[in-house]
């Protein structure tokens, strides 16, 4: 799926709630969608077209970056001068492996031999790269569904935290699960908790 999209479809949350789609379904999901992003702190499609981004180094070895699938079309350029991989840096996780799981992206660049310039306000780092995650975990997809099928059974709740927006031209009204502290989380979203990011890594 391309960056943006929702990673469940109308058709399964139809199927997960046992009623048609009337219409709203798409709002639902796409609600669901941003809200595992939120609390995530990534997004996990993903992009077939390397494009460049701007990075700021805040620590000498490790730079972290946005989730990108692929070695493939990787490119990295520190003050105008490309750098050379395996020689100059180093993407990870290894392999792609966490907590021996396979399937995960490349989320930060190791420096080897060299520092990464810190200090510096702008983002100064250039890397070029095909974003994202090569497919979206079933557990992600799980999480959205049970996120939307929430938002779609509380749509007619009266209660203090019932939200109304239009959406990618569909108008939704639902809950806000709260998404504040671990002791918090919404059992919706227990499946995305091995997924959160922390602002230096992977929770």
């Amino acid at each position: 799926m391309a960056l943006g999209d929702p990673y469940a479809t109308p058709e399964e949350l139809a199927d997960r709630i046992g009623t048609p789609d009337d219409g709203s379904y798409m709002g639902f999901v796409y609600t669901a969608t941003r809200m595992v992003d939120a609390f995530t702190g990534r997004q996990f499609n993903k992009t077939e077209d390397a494009t460049e981004r701007r990075f700021r180094a805040l620590d000498l070895e490790r730079l972290p970056v946005d989730d990108f699938h692929t070695l493939d079309d990787l490119i990295v350029v520190v003050d105008d001068t490309t750098l050379t991989l395996n020689t100059d840096f180093e993407p990870r996780p290894f392999d792609g492996i966490v907590n021996g799981l396979s399937g995960w992206p490349f989320y930060d660049l190791m420096g080897v031999n060299r520092n990464w310039p810190i200090g510096r306000r702008r983002a100064t780092i250039e890397v070029t790269a095909q974003w994202g995650w090569a497919e979206v975990p079933i557990p992600i997809v799980e999480a959205t569904l049970r996120l939307a099928n929430r938002l779609w059974d509380s749509s007619g709740s009266e209660s203090g935290r019932i939200r109304s927006e239009t959406i990618s031209g569909y108008s939704v009204s639902y809950e806000i699960p709260e998404l504040g502290s671990m002791q918090n989380v919404p059992p919706e979203l227990i499946p995305a908790i091995p997924y959160r990011r922390k602002r230096f890594g992977v929770a």
